[in-house]
This record gives C-alpha cells, structure tokens and sequence, in this order.
C-alpha cells in the first residue's frame, strides 16, 4: 500500500511539473511580438511600404495564424486558413483602427511633451504646460479612450492565444516595449523603474 501511494504520488509531482514546465515555456512572446509589431507600426503609420510588399503576408495575418488550434503541431498556414483567421479575429482589427483614429488627435500631445508611453504600454499626463483648463479636459477624455482601448487590445491579444489572463503582464510587457522603441524622438517614454524621459 505505502508503494502504491508513493509511486502516485511520485506521478502527480511529475505530471504537476510538467505542467508547469508548459505554461513557461509555450508562453508565446514571439507571436504576440510580431503582434504588436503590426499594430503599433500601423497606428504610427510607418509601415506603408511594408504593406505594399506584404499585403497578404503581413505580421497581422502571420500572428493570427499562430493563433489556430493547429499551432502545436506547426503545420503550414494556407491562404484559407488566414483569411478565416482574419474574419474571426475582427475585434483586434477594430481596437486597432479605435487606436489609430485617437493617436491622430493625440499626435499634437506626444510632440509638445504634454504626454507619454508609460512602461505598461498605456499613456499619461506628463505635463499640462501649454494647455488651458478645456484642453486638459479634452486630453483628459482621449487619454481614458486610449487606455481602455488598448486594455481591450491586450486582454484580446490573450483570449485569441489563449494566454491566461495571470500572463496578461506579460502581453502588456512586450507592447509596451514595442510602443516605445518605435515612437519618434522627442516623445516622453517611461523605464521599467517608473522614470520619465525623452527619447
């Protein structure tokens, strides 16, 4: 009896650590990077060449095909396959053009230094020089926009993954990431310890 219970005890520590040894290491990083890469390029509007040369292969549609149930077994992606992903994954195409259309009104904030890219991927206040109490008002409003948007982005980016939401730091992480280093100098951008500074 005390060698049976031993030895299942010894196959639940075993299949416990393989379990957590999945969720480490099938976190996808890469494919919520490329992710990001398209949407943050998309919104700065720096990727119009890129869409020219790739507009059936972009970093969109190669993102959403790591997204099928067929991702473990790493079969190839058909044409098919990425315009079926496309027509299910509207809700990320949608946040992003919300976040395209407020970085237009935004765009003056970033450059006067009025606001910048926090270290979580989302935008803040950092100075209201310039701005009378109506402007302060309305930047206020565009900022709270944003930030649900992109907090929408992130928490579909997961679901679309199936990343748990205990990982959502981690999408939140790389956005944030990919938002600061592709943004023009003279925006404000914050650092892991919560400092401010211009790029």
């Amino acid at each position: 009896m005390f060698k049976k219970t031993a030895q299942f005890l010894t196959l639940f520590a075993l299949l416990s650590f393989a379990a957590c040894v999945t969720v480490n290491i099938y976190f996808p990083a890469a494919q919520v990077e490329k992710a990001a890469e398209d949407i943050v390029e998309d919104v700065y509007g720096n990727n119009s060449q890129k869409n020219i040369k790739n507009d059936d292969q972009s970093s969109l549609q190669i993102f959403m095909a790591f997204i099928s149930p067929n991702t473990a077994h790493a079969q190839p992606v058909t044409q098919s396959d990425i315009e079926s992903l496309n027509k299910s994954n509207s809700a990320i195409r949608g946040l992003k053009k919300s976040i395209s259309n407020d970085h237009q009104s935004l765009l003056p904030y970033y450059n006067s230094g009025n606001i910048g890219i926090n270290n979580e991927g989302f935008l803040e206040i950092i100075s209201k020089e310039g701005l009378n109490i109506k402007d302060i008002a309305k930047l206020r409003r565009l900022i709270s926009q944003d930030n649900e948007t992109r907090e929408q982005l992130y928490s579909e980016v997961a679901a679309s993954m199936n990343i748990p939401g205990s990982d959502i730091g981690k999408i939140k992480t790389i956005f944030a990431d990919v938002w600061q280093k592709r943004a023009p100098s003279g925006w404000f951008i914050q650092d892991a310890s919560g400092k401010w500074s211009k790029k």
